[in-house]
């Protein structure tokens, strides 16, 4: 190999050489420079998809404990210390229904109501914070139109799940 360097022209040596040096640049370029880039252009994109979730899950964190705080002021289940009809009763006070209520009469473990004139859209509200909150379940449900736009007379039957 040294006989072939000592061969060539000081040009052609100093065009080798600087070839040589050309392709050490271009192959430390695209080996080693350029996969730190792509790496470090994905790892900013990362933190940024990183640093929204976690603005999310600090909101969503705030709408959990939220709803604890809400879930720990709202009233006991039917059977720790008050009776189905009283839990109706307070229930349909606090839902504005009061009036519309009928008739409450009990039945078995449960209760028969009758409401009048009522809106359809907060009875509806009513009963699914009855079955939600309350451990009451709706097993019967006759509603029957009025004459006023989105009012019902409806028929009821509670019973405890």
């Amino acid at each position: 190999m040294n006989a072939w360097w000592s061969g060539l022209a000081p040009r052609e040596r100093r065009i080798l050489l600087l070839g040589g040096l050309a392709l050490v640049l271009i192959l430390a370029w695209v080996a080693i420079w350029e996969p730190l880039v792509q790496g470090r252009s994905a790892l900013r994109s990362e933190v940024a998809r990183m640093s929204a979730e976690a603005v999310w899950m600090e909101q969503a964190s705030d709408e959990v404990r939220r709803r604890a705080r809400l879930e720990q002021r709202a009233p006991a289940l039917p059977g720790g210390g008050g009776s189905v009809l009283t839990l109706i009763e307070v229930s349909a006070n606090a839902a504005g229904l009061r009036s519309a209520l009928t008739r409450v009469q009990p039945e078995g473990e449960g209760a028969r109501l009758i409401l009048d004139d009522v809106s359809f859209d907060a009875l509806m509200g009513w009963l699914a914070e009855l079955e939600q909150r309350q451990g009451l379940l709706v097993t019967q449900l006759a509603l029957e139109g009025s004459e006023a736009a989105g009012q019902v007379s409806a028929r009821i039957l509670l019973e405890q799940r």
